[in-house]
């Protein structure tokens, strides 16, 4: 606010906050916002191929069936769920980290968004039953997308299949980002003396993010050179495993009492108080 003699008191106006929280609560506020963002995306991560199934035979009035990837939903009544659910996820992780565009979490989020996004809009080729209509351009070809239509089904295919190996590589990476920021750097071991973990903030966190990690990294090299399982393929079980793995690391990332945290204060020192706001001068 400005005083009568037209200074600039340093009073905020809360009113251009978009927050009704008081300075001391506003952080915690936004820092809530923030992991129900992980919480979101880590949900999205593991109900995504359970929906796939159960929406199917529902709509389908059917049994249950389990298709060859989970790309190829894309190809079936489940296209809706599939566009819709990983374009919020691919959303979520281009954007979440937008605070912080210098650290590595920024730039693995958004590559993984985008590849994520590309997944969607350069689809798998089509099952055989679609594919048997005609290739795609042609009047009678069914079931084949605009990009399809366009660059041609098999160029569109090849896309798909890098954007997934990037998407499925940046999950890992950022499972290993959790991970490191379990350890304790330099900067923070004056804080940590006497810690009674040691090298870290929370081992049991640090071994289970870089233990999930592991799991996407081996859940995608079983998508290609994997066994199949019954009626369950190599790749379709790759992508499931991948992506529930991703699923429990940012479930974990979004609770309060797991959520990983670069640096920690120093709770040895109290908390200090904010200085005394300064009175406005009324006109």
């Amino acid at each position: 606010m400005v005083s009568a003699a037209g200074e600039n008191t340093g009073i905020l106006d809360i009113r251009r906050t978009h927050s009704r929280y008081p300075d001391s609560k506003r952080d915690q506020a936004y820092t809530y916002s923030y992991r129900i963002i992980r919480l979101a995306v880590g949900c999205l991560g593991i109900l995504l191929p359970v929906i796939f199934i159960v929406g199917e035979a529902a709509f389908l009035k059917g049994g249950v069936q389990v298709r060859g990837s989970l790309s190829a939903y894309y190809h079936s009544p489940m296209q809706d769920f599939f566009v819709g659910g990983l374009c919020i996820i691919g959303l979520m992780l281009a954007t979440y980290m937008g605070g912080e565009p210098k650290s590595w979490d920024f730039w693995v989020s958004l590559l993984a968004g985008i590849a994520v996004l590309g997944v969607v809009f350069f689809p798998t080729s089509r099952p055989p039953d679609q594919a048997s209509s005609g290739i795609c351009g042609s009047p009678k070809a069914i079931g084949c997308s605009a990009v399809e239509s366009t660059l041609g089904e098999h160029r569109t295919a090849l896309i798909h299949a890098a954007c997934a190996i990037v998407f499925i590589t940046c999950l890992a990476i950022m499972s290993f980002l959790f991970g490191l920021a379990e350890v304790i750097v330099s900067s923070d071991r004056s804080k940590s003396s006497g810690h009674e973990h040691g090298r870290f903030w929370n081992p049991a966190l640090f071994w289970t993010h870089s233990g999930l990690a592991l799991v996407i990294l081996a859940a995608g090299a079983w998508a290609f050179w994997g066994a199949q399982l019954g009626k369950l393929t190599p790749l379709y079980i790759g992508e499931v495993g991948a992506v529930w793995a991703f699923g429990i690391s940012w479930l974990l990332a979004g609770f309060y009492l797991t959520a990983p945290h670069r640096s920690r204060p120093d709770r040895s020192e109290p908390d200090r108080a904010e200085p005394d706001r300064p009175e406005p001068v009324r006109a």
